[in-house]
């Protein structure tokens, strides 16, 4: 079992991982720092479910998750105030405004979030199954659907 500076050391290393996971699939600064924030507290409480220490980061990315579909089903019991807030993609900063970003966030949530953890974050696509809750296959269509439709919206900028 992980000792406290162990969890740390190991928390410190993945704090960016899950900020750009929650950013994908909140958009909100707010609500990806609120997430990753709960999610290393569940992390730190459940602690002793962790069978094998080597897969802390697939394990905390799940917890991840987790609170990020929770914080989605909050959004949807609560009616905006402005019809801009219902929007869960977010703008794209002026440091991260690139086509390839445009396109990423044009991408629906099952799409994305693969791509991400695929390309960005490293995971396999087992491992991303076991985290979506999907099989494997799907995650590798989902992954090739999404390439597909890359493609498509990055050809479109370049030519537009």
């Amino acid at each position: 079992m992980m000792d406290k500076t162990e969890f740390t050391a190991a928390v410190l290393d993945a704090e960016p991982m899950l900020y750009r996971i929650a950013k994908t699939m909140l958009g909100g600064e707010q609500d990806c720092a609120d997430a990753a924030q709960q999610a290393i507290l569940r992390a730190w409480e459940q602690l002793g479910t962790l069978r094998k220490p080597q897969h802390f980061r697939t394990w905390l990315t799940r917890i991840l998750i987790n609170e990020c579909n929770a914080i989605l089903r909050l959004r949807q019991r609560t009616a905006p105030y402005e019809p801009e807030q219902a929007e869960a993609v977010p703008a794209p900063t002026p440091d991260d405004h690139s086509d390839l970003y445009t396109a990423l966030l044009a991408l629906d949530e099952k799409y994305r979030l693969p791509v991400v953890l695929y390309y960005l974050e490293g995971f396999k696509t087992r491992e991303i199954a076991r985290l979506l809750g999907v099989p494997e296959g799907t995650v590798k269509t989902r992954l090739r659907t999404a390439r597909e439709q890359l493609r498509k919206n990055l050809e479109g900028a370049c030519f537009a």
